[in-house]
């Protein structure tokens, strides 16, 4: 029996791919396209899976700054806090404190703060606001793709890996 989520993916990549694939042989090319999506599927969760929590850790830390900076700014423009966003950045900040916290913890902690930045943007006062939301968003998108595109280099689309910065939470295989 195999005991690691890890092996156990890479075993069944290499089942579907030597057994499988060469079995669908005359089969219509769009079972053929599915069976290799699968596969690639499976094979990014393969070299993902060990460093999903790390990644998930480190986008939310991301986004706490975003959603920290988006507070500073609502203050700035309406004189108090935006409670749900000061809420959502300390229950962030929690799960990250949090011994037992899994990856789907943290990714709930990043879409709650993203829902929020994006709701301040749309309920902006002013246009002055909203601007400044935007280019809070904007100037911090940028190591937030990189980051996405660092994760997603397994499935292999990207043109110039070596160009993308390199980060501690990941290691690049």
């Amino acid at each position: 029996m195999i005991q690691s989520f890890e092996t156990q993916l890479q075993v069944s990549v290499r089942a579907l791919g030597e057994i499988v694939a060469p079995a669908l042989a005359g089969a219509d090319k769009h079972v053929i396209e599915q069976l290799h999506l699968v596969m690639a599927a499976l094979g990014f969760m393969s070299a993902r899976l060990s460093s999903a929590a790390t990644f998930q850790r480190a986008e939310l830390e991301g986004y706490i700054a975003l959603a920290e900076e988006a507070a500073a700014n609502f203050r700035q423009h309406r004189g108090s806090d935006c409670e749900p966003l000061v809420e959502a950045v300390s229950a962030a900040r929690s799960a990250l404190l949090s011994s037992t916290a899994e990856a789907d913890c943290y990714q709930r902690s990043t879409r709650r703060l993203r829902e929020l930045v994006a709701a301040l943007i749309g309920q902006s006062t002013s246009e002055a606001e909203a601007a400044d939301l935007q280019a809070l968003v904007l100037a911090r998108s940028g190591e937030m793709l990189s980051d996405a595109r660092l994760w997603c280099l397994p499935l292999g689309f990207e043109l110039d890996p070596d160009a993308l910065p390199q980060r501690d939470w990941l290691k690049i295989e």
